[in-house]
């Protein structure tokens, strides 16, 4: 017993004298006060993007926070949507303290939303912290939830939510939570409070539907809520298409049919009209919708041993979908005299485009569009190409560097100083900076994207990060875009 308690007394003088040590002292006072950092809010991916976890390292946080707002509020060049989707998709700790911040984690996640994905943003919100305890936050998992058919989950975000709570959008939502519940008298008066704070008359329209059981009228994809409200109400969403969001399209089936053609095969009526509305698209942005919802077609066309009757048209719109391997294809079909509506400059310019997106810019393609730059003047299409090209990274010749000096493609419409700091950004392969920056640009420009002169130093800065691939797409954007009115 006594051997014990000697024992005893001994570990306590021990345990006292190594707690007095200054070292150790140190180090428990360490332990002590450090708490664990929260969670970042980029770090959940919403897909597999190929870009790395540093990602966003040395990128200038007030850079962040301006430009990731401007990604769900603004239309993007579907060049500048992959881009975007790409960065924000990517599971990365976020710029400093950006990432801790729920506003720019409600930003990240409703551009996600708007870029199509609300799927991928919601699994990012299922693992982010304080979502009931911030009203953006739970705005962007309740729209995420909504448009992938999640309705009950949506509910319990706006029920669990601890703030904000007489928010339209929150009024809105439990109006028709309340319906989805039986709880008809609760949702008319909860209706009738958000019809006073705000005007939504396809919201109103629709809720009134839905519970009075009168006539709906056409279905509305403006928002979540509209369209759980409208497939609650069994609407022609196809019908509303018109009113589709970009983060609402992907609900829609694509139009046409999509068949394997046979050899020799007649085109069906549905057919007949995804070839009309390539044809017939006004602006890039359109084009590239026809051209991907007649994709399918379009590889069956070149397949076939028919001629085809608009070779380039069908060229461009298979470069358009993505699909390289049809263009040059049917590009490898064509000889000058073969070409039906198509000039040299046609070709010179498809050309430009399909090296581009081959990642191999061709010198003589590069040198060709040159010489027809300087023959056509200022006016030709031929002139920015070549800026575009030769910011990809392509070469010329003595010659073709002596005209192309002399060109004149066009004016910058993007601040000097911004794009000093992305040409910064691109040297110093701050990747993440480099992207939010030309997104930046992008998004200013509208959906159509930036012009040739623009859009030129983007491509140059993006392939210098080591964004090669969007640095492909969007010079093969632009360069299609010079053939597309």
């Amino acid at each position: 017993m006594a051997s014990s308690k000697r024992l005893t007394t001994v570990s306590a003088l021990a345990l006292a004298t190594l707690f007095s040590t200054s070292a150790f002292g140190a180090a428990w006072a360490q332990v002590q006060v450090q708490t664990l950092a929260p969670p970042d809010l980029f770090s959940t991916p919403a897909g597999d993007t190929g870009l790395s976890a540093d990602l966003w390292k040395d990128t200038a946080p007030g850079i962040a926070r301006e430009v990731l707002p401007k990604l769900a509020a603004k239309p993007l060049s579907p060049a500048s949507a992959a881009l975007a989707y790409r960065v924000l998709a990517t599971g990365a700790n976020g710029p400093a303290e950006v990432g801790s911040e729920p506003d720019m984690g409600a930003a990240r996640a409703m551009a996600l939303i708007a870029l199509g994905d609300a799927a991928g943003a919601g699994a990012v919100l299922d693992r982010a912290p304080g979502v009931a305890g911030n009203s953006a936050l739970s705005m962007a998992a309740a729209e995420a939830a909504l448009i992938t058919g999640a309705d009950a989950k949506a509910c319990a975000v706006g029920e669990a939510l601890g703030v904000d709570r007489s928010n339209p959008y929150w009024l809105r939502l439990r109006a028709f939570c309340q319906a989805l519940a039986g709880q008809t008298d609760a949702a008319q008066l909860t209706l009738n409070l958000a019809a006073g704070q705000t005007q939504d008359a396809d919201y109103t329209r629709l809720m009134n539907a839905l519970l009075s059981g009168s006539p709906a009228g056409a279905a509305n994809l403006s928002n979540g809520i509209n369209y759980a409200l409208s497939r609650k109400l069994g609407l022609d969403l196809q019908a509303a298409a018109a009113t589709a969001s970009p983060a609402l399209k992907p609900v829609l089936k694509p139009s046409g049919d999509m068949a394997a053609l046979a050899s020799g095969g007649d085109l069906t009526a549905a057919q007949t009209a995804d070839v009309a509305s390539l044809r017939q698209a006004k602006g890039l942005p359109a084009f590239i919708d026809a051209a991907k919802a007649s994709t399918a077609l379009i590889a069956a066309l070149a397949r076939a041993d028919a001629p085809l009757e608009d070779p380039v048209l069908f060229a461009k719109a298979a470069l358009a979908a993505g699909d390289l391997a049809t263009a040059q294809s049917i590009r490898g079909r064509l000889t000058q005299d073969q070409i039906p509506g198509a000039t040299a400059t046609d070709l010179s310019l498809l050309d430009a485009a399909l090296s581009a997106a081959a990642g191999k810019p061709n010198a003589q393609i590069l040198d060709g569009l040159v010489e027809r730059g300087a023959q056509a003047g200022a006016k030709s299409a031929a002139q920015p190409a070549a800026l575009i090209l030769a910011a990809l990274g392509g070469t010329m010749g003595p010659e073709a560097r002596a005209r192309f000096a002399t060109f004149d493609p066009g004016k910058s419409a993007a601040s000097a100083a911004r794009l000093t700091v992305l040409d910064a950004a691109a040297a110093a392969h701050r990747q993440g900076e480099t992207a939010l920056l030309a997104l930046s640009v992008s998004a200013d420009a509208g959906a159509s994207g930036p012009g040739p002169v623009d859009r030129a130093r983007l491509v140059r800065a993006l392939a210098q990060a080591g964004l090669d691939a969007d640095a492909r797409a969007l010079a093969v954007e632009g360069l299609l875009g010079l053939q597309v009115k």
